[in-house]
């Protein structure tokens, strides 16, 4: 059993995506474009009914466009492909890994339902002993499918790379004995940003109230701005999704790298000996 050298991958990732900035547009660009324009046409005015219609249509590209980025960066970083174009591109694997997305939500609608059911039955029926059991019990599965999503996660290195393994069963499979250090090598590639992006985004909140003495609204001062002002706002916004999607990304493509042992990468990339 391979075990993942855990701080030496959390590190990799970290220097990666910093040292790679372009990498990190190259693959993303269409991604960061999308982004800014749905964030844009969202925090418009909502009765608009072509905005509405406009915000749908570039939701449905943006989920196109965040597996498309998700394939070309992770093929950038164990393949060495860098190309602008490959963040246009929507091939068999981006349906594959779409389509492994699908099914394990659906394997998942059971447990959603069975868990309503089970919360419903402990409120209305069972009383306080009853909702404290469910509470124990709840908290104990989510932890347990949090595990189970960090293992699975290997899922998105292996399609993206045409592994010719049964994805789900072979990522489940090469995580075993690691899912600690998946898990917690997954949250600490977005803990640093998101209490960046709380601390931020609380002082600008505050600044906000103070300024219009709680008159308006965060969304509602959003919405009053100028496509301009908007547009600069998606941009800022985007940026910190792709780095926190860009971390992530590379996390699970080193980890990948180690843990697929029968893997077979190109000579060219076995001689490269990328730094992690």
């Amino acid at each position: 059993m391979v075990k993942l050298a855990f701080w030496d991958t959390v590190n990799g990732a970290y220097r990666f995506v910093f040292a790679h900035p372009l990498t990190v547009l190259r693959t993303g660009w269409l991604y960061l474009l999308l982004n800014t324009l749905d964030f844009a046409v969202r925090k418009a005015a909502p009765s608009d009914a072509r905005l509405t219609a406009t915000a749908f249509a570039v939701a449905v590209l943006l989920i196109g466009a965040s597996i498309a980025w998700h394939v070309a960066f992770v093929r950038a970083i164990l393949l060495n492909e860098r190309s602008w174009t490959a963040a246009l591109q929507f091939r068999h694997r981006h349906w594959r890994l779409l389509g492994a997305g699908i099914v394990l939500f659906l394997m998942l609608v059971p447990v959603i339902a069975i868990a309503a059911v089970a919360g419903f039955a402990a409120v209305h029926v069972g009383g306080p002993v009853a909702v404290a059991i469910f509470g124990v019990v709840a908290v104990v599965a989510i932890v347990v499918l949090i595990a189970a999503a960090s293992r699975l996660y290997l899922l998105g290195p292996a399609i993206a790379t045409d592994d010719p393994a049964k994805a789900i069963r072979a990522a489940w499979r090469r995580g075993r004995g690691n899912t600690l250090r998946l898990l917690f090598g997954s949250v600490l590639m977005v803990l640093p940003a998101v209490i960046v992006g709380a601390i931020v985004g609380g002082a600008l909140g505050l600044l906000l109230f103070f300024v219009t003495q709680g008159a308006i609204s965060a969304e509602a001062w959003v919405a009053q701005l100028s496509l301009a002002g908007r547009i600069a706002l998606g941009v800022g916004q985007g940026i910190f999704q792709l780095v926190i999607g860009a971390l992530g990304a590379t996390f699970y493509a080193f980890a990948y790298r180690q843990l697929a042992v029968n893997w077979n990468p190109p000579p060219a990339l076995a001689a490269a000996a990328l730094d992690t």
